[in-house]
């Protein structure tokens, strides 16, 4: 229910963007009411850490994988995380316009080679295409995690969980912090 109503909310902030970017007046006139920066702090992250830290439940004590350790609540969790990440990341592929993070924002990794939110907003805004394929790619990530839950195939679900880090890292390499490793 929570994943219904957080998801709910964000095509409807997404819906925003889109009608702010295509409005005839000024671009300041509508403010976007959902930034990248939200979606990550409020969707990615949280969801990812649902799924990706749950995932590694289904370990023995001996290391091997047993995915009749986990609970029916944690194929739920995993299920709902897989679910809001691939949607959300539709989302935000299917946007025309993308906003980083709202004026005076601090995305708190200023700094030490990381770059300020008005250079990713430029990043972005210099290869929307990229970024969108970035959203795609993390959303077919996303979607096979849910199979994995679908199906209770530990394996898959292991896989997708280092396969959906390794998708966030590349976005963030080439947009949020590029030159760092």
């Amino acid at each position: 229910m929570r994943h219904a109503l957080k998801l709910t909310g964000l095509a409807v902030a997404t819906a925003a963007i889109v009608g702010a970017c295509t409005h005839a007046g000024a671009p300041d006139e509508v403010a976007p009411v959902l930034t990248i920066n939200e979606a990550m702090l409020n969707v990615f992250q949280p969801d990812f850490q649902n799924y990706g830290d749950t995932a590694f439940w289904a370990y023995d004590d001996n290391g091997e994988l047993d995915g009749s350790l986990l609970t029916e609540e944690q194929w739920a969790l995993m299920g709902e995380g897989a679910v809001a990440l691939r949607d959300t990341a539709l989302l935000l592929a299917a946007s025309e316009h993308f906003v980083v993070a709202a004026p005076g924002v601090d995305l708190g990794f200023e700094g030490n080679g990381f770059v300020p939110p008005e250079q990713v907003q430029a990043n972005i805004d210099a290869n929307p295409d990229g970024f969108r394929a970035m959203m795609e790619a993390f959303a077919a990530e996303a979607d096979l995690a849910v199979t994995a839950v679908e199906t209770r195939d530990a394996a898959l679900l292991v896989a997708q969980s280092d396969n959906l880090y390794n998708t966030c890292k590349g976005c963030h390499m080439a947009f949020w912090y590029p030159g760092q490793r």
